[in-house]
This record gives structure tokens, sequence and C-alpha cells, in this order.
């Protein structure tokens, strides 16, 4: 969140199965939720993401624990139901996406991501998969290496 700049940067990363990176999504949006609000958005524009890439066998990963458990006992707290019932909507459309929490510390390079968007002006999704950019080598050796 940039409080001074009324902006929300999200993030996400694409992992091959074996653990290699095929790719980052990173962009930014006007605006300031609350923080289970803004995680949600997060989770499900990377979903719409996925849909719209036409990916079937996705595990998307989550810090993001109200949303993880909100998804999963069908809550439906407005206007955070809302954008849970978007996810639950979406999921139902992706039968084989597995839609998971992980702890914050196997998540950094997402935050790193979102963090990084708020440096670009506009809100177009920034998509680097030919070659990754070299503010996340460090955060890839981190990953390698665990």
């Amino acid at each position: 969140m940039d409080h001074e700049h009324n902006r929300m940067g999200f993030g996400w990363c694409v992992f091959y199965w074996d653990g290699r990176v095929m790719g980052v999504v990173m962009f930014a949006k006007w605006g300031l939720y609350m923080v289970r609000e803004a995680e949600a958005v997060g989770a499900k524009e990377a979903l719409s993401w996925i849909k719209e890439r036409g990916w079937g066998r996705v595990v998307l990963e989550t810090d993001a624990q109200v949303v993880t458990r909100a998804v999963a006992m069908n809550e439906n707290i407005s206007p955070f139901g809302s954008i849970i019932q978007e996810i639950r909507e979406l999921l139902h459309e992706l039968p084989m996406v597995a839609f998971r929490f992980v702890q914050r510390r196997d998540n950094g390079m997402a935050h790193l991501l979102a963090k990084k968007a708020l440096s670009y002006i506009g809100e177009d999704r920034l998509e680097f998969f030919d070659c990754i950019s070299r503010f996340l080598s460090g955060s890839l050796c981190n990953r390698i290496s665990r």
C-alpha cells in the first residue's frame, strides 16, 4: 500500500512444476482498500489472469490466510464477501486450479513484485516472461536455496 499516492501494488510469480521461474506479473491500482480486501482482490486478479491465459492445472498460493479460509468456508462478509464470491466463481470455472495458503516467508517474491509495481505509473499489467528483471535475482536465489 502506498498511502501517500493512494495506490496499491499487486504481483505474482509463475513457476514451473519443478520450481523454476516461468515469469512474473505486477501492476498497481488506484485507491486503498482494507488489507483483507486488497489481498482478496489480488487473488481474484491472479485467477482472472490464469483464466485469460487458458491455463488449467495451476496451484495458486497466497499468504492471505483470511482469504483462503473465507473461500473454503463459504463466508460472505460484505464488501469482502463479494470479492470472495468472485474468487469462488472463478475457481468453479477453473476446476483444476488449487487455491492454498502458504506462510508469508514463502511468498516474498509476490510482496517484492507488489512493492515494485508501485513505482510504475498506470494500471497496466507488467509481465516478464522472456527475461526476469535484475531486481528479482536475490529473491530467486533465496527461493532456490530452500
